[in-house]
């Protein structure tokens, strides 16, 4: 678990798992804070492997503040949050190791090379896997034992599937090949199959969260949203499990890297933020207004769906092998009251009843002419206004669905006003 003292962190890129890994920077922390050196690969090549903040170049980069436990933002991505976080706790917890004791860097080691994304970390460290079963509905129930405080019997093999994922809700990360047969390796997936993730219902979910969210789904991509593949799998007693395809493995062996927002700009996602702040990025990463469109519209659907849990590390981009960045498919699309009734990021400086002149206002400061604002809308709010038949098509009780109906009226009511 432990770095031998003075050695520093390796960090690469693994884009293709049949090529050699490109070799991206040194890591070190010196007064809680992480210094960075690129390697000459990344330099001579331009690689803007972080999109903003820390250009390629020689010497050595410190990470600009503490705030991310003195890490790099784009590197910070990597550490596992919420739900993998507590199953890793758990997990060395038993091997005698307080997490709390490690370093940043040690963390990240941790991690190895089963993150999010593209980057890999040398020497990997993680304990081995010890994956005991793929029975989805017995995970299920040992994730929420975990949650109530309980071990569960199957606690190793939930953190082997977890990797670094993030987010309050369990999640596994497994393999599907083109007959729904999940499998899972020691490492990348299986050869023939797809990476997927599969989500459980957390403490404060309701039990059809699975449902909802493939309602959800199916309406922003109604909306015309860029969405990765997604399927509701059928539980052996109650509502089905969401599982969406992950956007970070294009194919079987293949990578793209991958950055948060929150990342990306260094802004903390448990922090208000605004969406002029998430288009700005956007156009200043990817330099593409077709990005920049997709985002607004994204925008206009969270604020119409009552997706109010927008913060900065629900916003991703994603880097190819030549460099190039792109806004990263939207994700995590649920109804969320918000915390306070308000979202995350705010349109204009309105976080609870943004407004369409509200909406008009910035689509415009972005170069989106009256006329597209106005049919962004209409197509967004004519998705949403089916959510009766997309909600009963997957399951979604009457009760959940009366109550995200009502938030979606009042939500077009505030919307609409003058």
């Amino acid at each position: 678990m432990r770095l031998a003292p003075g050695v520093p962190l390796k960090v690469a890129l693994a884009f293709d798992a049949a090529k050699p890994r490109l070799p991206v920077a040194r890591l070190a922390m010196a007064d809680r804070v992480a210094q960075l050196e690129w390697e000459e690969p990344v330099i001579a090549a331009g690689l803007p492997v972080s999109p903003l903040l820390y250009p390629p170049e020689r010497g050595l980069q410190a990470a600009r503040s503490r705030e991310f436990e003195g890490l790099h933002g784009f590197l910070a991505d990597s550490l596992p949050e919420g739900w993998g976080q507590l199953l890793m706790r758990r997990r060395l917890s038993k091997l005698g190791v307080n997490i709390d004791t490690l370093t940043p860097l040690e963390r990240l080691a941790l991690v190895g090379d089963q993150g999010r994304g593209a980057l890999v970390f040398e020497p990997a460290t993680a304990p081995p896997d010890d994956i005991e079963s793929l029975n989805l509905d017995e995970l299920a129930a040992a994730s929420a034992e975990i949650l109530a405080g309980e071990d569960g019997a199957l606690a190793d093999t939930l953190a082997g599937l977890a990797g670094a994922s993030g987010g309050a809700r369990p999640k596994i990360h497994v393999g599907f090949d083109g007959d729904g047969a999940i499998s899972v390796s020691d490492g990348e997936i299986a050869p023939g199959h797809e990476a997927w993730i599969v989500k459980f219902p957390a403490k404060e979910d309701p039990i059809d969260i699975g449902p909802i969210e493939a309602a959800y789904a199916a309406m922003a991509l109604a909306a015309g949203l860029n969405l990765s593949a997604h399927r509701l799998i059928p539980a052996k007693a109650g509502p089905g499990y969401f599982a969406t395809r992950r956007f970070d493995r294009p194919a079987p062996g293949l990578r793209l890297h991958m950055v948060s927002l929150s990342g990306a700009i260094e802004a903390r996602a448990s922090l208000p933020s605004s969406y002029d702040t998430f288009l700005r990025a956007t156009h200043a990463i990817t330099r593409h207004a077709e990005d920049v469109a997709a985002a607004f519209r994204r925008m206009v659907f969270n604020v119409l769906a009552c997706n109010r849990d927008d913060h900065t590390r629900q916003h991703a981009y994603l880097m190819d092998a030549a460099g190039e960045w792109r806004l990263a498919p939207a994700f995590d699309l649920t109804y969320a009251p918000g915390p306070g009734g308000e979202h995350y990021l705010d349109i204009e400086g309105e976080g609870r009843h943004p407004t369409r002149a509200q909406v008009s206002s910035l689509g415009k400061r972005h170069g989106l002419d009256a006329k597209r604002v106005a049919l962004v809308i209409e197509e967004v709010a004519g998705a949403i206004a089916d959510w009766p038949n997309q909600a009963k098509s997957v399951g979604v009780t009457k009760g959940s669905a009366k109550i995200v109906r009502e938030a979606h009226a009042r939500v077009l009511s505030d919307f609409d006003a003058s």
